[in-house]
């Protein structure tokens, strides 16, 4: 069977960063390694290519009641994400995450699934599936990206603009959070403990609004109370 998929590849990276074959207006996109431009520029390329062929379509309306995050209308295009990730560089998370954009603005759905660790960056991704279809397995977790707080430069302007760049990338980090989860930006520093360092299981996600059901070992599907 991984001989079969492997074929279908549509990038033959080393890496574990793929995009498959679309089949029946789904495709499956593996997000398994460390999020870098030499890891997922060619993923990003595949997913460009993609989307720009999908028809246009009205956006999906994520405020209808979603019984089942796999109860999908045939005609909709579903991009099936599935994260493993302990993160990497803000760039490429961007480039990923306008993908996503791309792909809603022409009526798909982006169904995330954190099937093991979605750390930093990859938290970011998991957290921007489609509102409804964003799944967690029951011992996963989602380590929440709070920015690189260093700052480098070898003069001073250097380090001011480093500096500048570093406090923009936390407040878009932080609207993130704030559009698609239900955190605070006081509970994210509460969270930013030695004991936790960000850390939320998937009990704590569903909660939060950064999954939207949690898949259990033994294949259920559990959901939060309206």
């Amino acid at each position: 069977m991984f001989e079969i998929q492997t074929a279908q590849m549509l990038n033959q990276s080393k890496q574990g960063n793929f995009v498959f074959e679309p089949v029946d207006n789904v495709c499956n996109v593996q997000i398994f390694d460390e999020l870098k431009m030499e890891t997922c520029g060619e993923m990003v390329a595949r997913l460009n290519q993609i989307i720009g062929q999908l028809p246009a379509k009205p956006i999906f309306n994520t405020s209808a009641k979603i019984i089942s995050p796999y109860d999908i209308s045939p005609d909709t295009f579903v991009f099936d994400v599935a994260i493993d990730s302990s993160g990497g560089q803000f760039i490429a998370y961007k480039a990923i995450a306008s993908m996503f954009a791309l792909a809603k603005s022409k009526g798909a759905i982006i169904r995330t699934h954190n099937i093991g660790q979605a750390v930093s960056c990859a938290s970011m991704l998991a957290i921007q599936g489609t509102p409804g279809y964003r799944i967690m397995s029951e011992f996963a977790y989602n380590m929440i990206h709070y920015g690189d707080s260093s700052a480098r430069g070898n003069r001073e302007f250097e380090l001011e603009t480093a500096t500048r760049n570093k406090v923009k990338d936390r407040a878009q980090i932080f609207s993130v959070y704030e559009r698609y989860t239900k955190l605070t930006e006081k509970e994210m520093d509460k969270f930013k403990t030695v004991e936790s360092s960000g850390t939320l299981f998937a009990n704590q996600c569903l909660v939060k609004h950064l999954c939207d059901w949690i898949l259990t070992n033994n294949g259920n599907l559990i959901g939060r109370k309206r």
